[in-house]
């Protein structure tokens, strides 16, 4: 009798574990709002923007600067700019892959450009101006073929401008003034009727 009712209890506490994932996991948010999170946690002031950003939110669709696709609900556009951030952008915002807006620019971000940022292969727009980014400016921005606006311009950046925005063939603005970078706009592809005005 005595391990029967053993057997039972065990049988009780598996069904309840079950119950208490499944339930714990149907609440949790999606990748892309665990990417934004991840840029939460790394800003230390603002303008309280992030205040209604909550993690037990299925996912970050109806989060300020946010807008999602309405079918998927994955991250389309994130607007931030102007709200007083003051943080660093982390690589986890690579992880926003179906992104075609990020909107950063006219805050106090510090840090460098995350090289993931060439994994939102969607990306179309990407102002980060005015903030006080340093370090070189990715290489694997290169990636995004979908760019059409890049503005970087007013940071802190050094090194070289990388010969893969070259392969950007749908870029129509860019603009990396007001920056420490050394020597020249790459003579190669798209970036040939840029020369040098950006």
């Amino acid at each position: 009798m005595g391990l029967q009712l053993m057997k039972l209890h065990k049988l009780g506490l598996s069904y309840v574990l079950l119950i208490y994932f499944s339930v714990r996991n149907s609440f949790s948010i999606n990748s892309d709002g665990a990417a934004l999170l991840s840029l939460k946690a790394t800003i230390v002031g603002s303008d309280g923007i992030f205040l209604l950003w909550d993690q037990e939110d299925p996912d970050p669709c109806n989060w300020a600067g946010v807008i999602c696709d309405p079918h998927s609900k994955r991250v389309t556009h994130l607007s931030l700019a102007n709200h007083k951030l003051i943080g660093y952008i982390p690589r986890e915002i690579g992880n926003i892959n179906k992104l075609q807006l990020l909107a950063l620019h006219g805050n106090s971000l510090y840090g460098t450009i995350p090289p993931e940022l060439g994994n939102c292969t969607a990306l179309q727009i990407l102002s980060l101006q005015g903030n006080y980014l340093s370090g070189a400016i990715p290489s694997e921005l290169g990636s995004l073929s979908e760019l059409e606006n890049l503005d970087v311009s007013s940071n802190t950046l050094s090194g070289s401008i990388p010969p893969s925005l070259a392969k950007l063939h749908k870029l129509k603005s860019f603009n990396v003034s007001m920056n420490f970078l050394t020597g020249s706009i790459p003579s190669d592809g798209v970036l040939l009727k840029f020369g040098g005005n950006s």
